[in-house]
């Protein structure tokens, strides 16, 4: 049956965990504006609040309030506990280091799954005391801050760095900007903390100033107060070539304001596939064309496969007059990484095959989620052949029923959770994931798991 529906997303996480680092060292009181109910957001708040932070939350209102202390956390010696949040870990691994006091970092077994050695690499070369309690440079971490302390930390001195910490000159970290875009967004984020005594000079190969995420973590960035000058490098004769450096001068500092975030666009997708899948359309409010986020991308897949979109007063609409008519497309997916589950689900339905192209990011980043959609798309009938920088999915002729073991992935469990708008018996073996990220999307989808 056709869908004609009208919802409000969950505000973009990806935004509101970048605004709470910048409130967190900004010098004052900031006013998020939005709907924040999500565990996985929330993940971020009790964190801070673990270091001492003061945080309001009115969900009634949508409102988060944080009283900034300029990157000086109370709470000077901490075990957090990030749970399944990985940007939660990278974000605040960056900030404490350069705060003061000694902290350990933990999260559950699928987040202790994530490689971090590039950015604790990148850290301990800006002087920072960062390690690994795993022999694969993985959470469990242990940071020692380097406010107080003199001279540079043991696990710097392992990058050649013999100066000390309060000297005026700059300090440089290199990077290869491909595989290290989730640790580029969370060493910007801190710089202003790094850059107190010294300016700082991020240099990351290849075109990383191109990245979606890295863009969005900059546009917050600016809204705070923060404005990072960049340099990209196209000359093979430059040390750093076709690459991009961010430099921070010493003194930045984030500022206190009020900020209203938009809807969450990954989480939008999900909404718009459903009108991709079942017919008829769906509506999201407060979010538009001129989105921050490149993940709405996503809905020109949607009008290339068939359906039509429309942008009314900050809200964008899907609609799909015939569902049974879902053409193949091929995508790149570089700039939609948190969708390609959604895309993936979408081609299922389709008339032709469908490609996914240039994700390799993906499987360095997130080391098996490729692989297990694969799995679960196969379980519904689909052919699936994976090559380095994607896949190819040929859809059925018929769907079979099957159960999604989407082992506490929210993005699996919603986007193939879609199936059951137009197949029967679909499970989910752990439906109560999708907390972390829109508690009410299935009712509001009309699925009942």
């Amino acid at each position: 049956m056709p869908i004609d529906l009208i919802l409000s997303p969950p505000s973009s996480q990806s935004i509101a965990k970048r605004a709470l680092i910048c409130a967190a060292i900004a010098e004052g009181n900031t006013l998020l504006e939005g709907s924040f109910l999500s565990q996985d957001l929330q993940v971020m708040v009790d964190s801070l609040r673990q270091i001492g932070l003061k945080i309001k939350q009115d969900s009634k209102h949508g409102k988060i309030e944080i009283a900034g202390q300029g990157g000086i956390f109370p709470v000077d010696e901490e075990y957090i506990d990030v749970d399944n949040s990985v940007l939660t870990a990278n974000f605040l691994t960056a900030v404490l280091a350069f705060s003061r006091g000694i902290y350990r970092i933990n999260g559950d077994k699928r987040v202790q799954q994530y490689p971090m050695g590039d950015l604790i690499f990148a850290l301990n070369q800006l002087g920072a005391d960062v390690r690994s309690e795993s022999a694969y440079d993985t959470l469990p971490l242990l940071i020692e801050g380097i406010v107080g302390r003199d001279g540079i930390s043991p696990s710097s001195r392992r990058y050649g760095i013999n100066a000390s910490m309060n000297n005026n000159g700059v300090r440089y970290a290199a990077l290869t900007g491909t595989a290290s875009y989730p640790y580029a967004s969370a060493i910007l984020l801190a710089s202003p903390l790094a850059a107190k005594e010294s300016q700082i000079e991020l240099h990351f190969v290849n075109q990383l100033c191109c990245n979606p995420y890295v863009l969005m973590t900059l546009d917050v960035m600016r809204e705070f107060g923060v404005d990072v000058p960049i340099k990209a490098y196209r000359d093979e004769a430059l040390l750093f070539s076709k690459g991009t450096t961010y430099i921070i001068p010493r003194g930045l500092q984030y500022k206190p304001r009020v900020f209203k975030v938009e809807a969450d666009a990954s989480l939008a997708n999900c909404a718009f596939a459903a009108a991709a899948i079942a017919g008829g359309s769906v509506t999201v409010c407060n979010l538009s064309d001129n989105s921050i986020q490149k993940e709405l991308g996503f809905v020109h897949c949607m009008q290339r496969m068939g359906c039509r979109i429309e942008y009314v007063d900050q809200s964008v609409k899907v609609i799909r007059q015939d569902p049974g008519l879902l053409r193949g497309i091929s995508v790149d997916m570089e700039d939609l990484t948190d969708s390609i589950q959604t895309f993936a689900t979408c081609a299922l339905f389709a008339t032709s095959p469908s490609r996914i192209t240039n994700i390799s990011t993906v499987r360095h980043c997130e080391p098996g989620r490729i692989e297990k959609l694969c799995v679960e798309l196969r379980k519904f009938g689909a052919k699936i052949n994976e090559f380095e920088d994607g896949f190819l999915i040929i859809p059925p002729e018929e769907l079979t029923p099957a159960t999604i073991e989407a082992d506490g992935d929210p993005r699996l469990a919603m986007s193939l959770g879609l199936i059951g708008l137009k197949v029967k018996d679909v499970q989910i073996d752990s439906a109560d994931c999708v907390k972390r990220s829109w508690s009410n999307f299935f009712n509001e989808i009309g699925l009942d798991f």
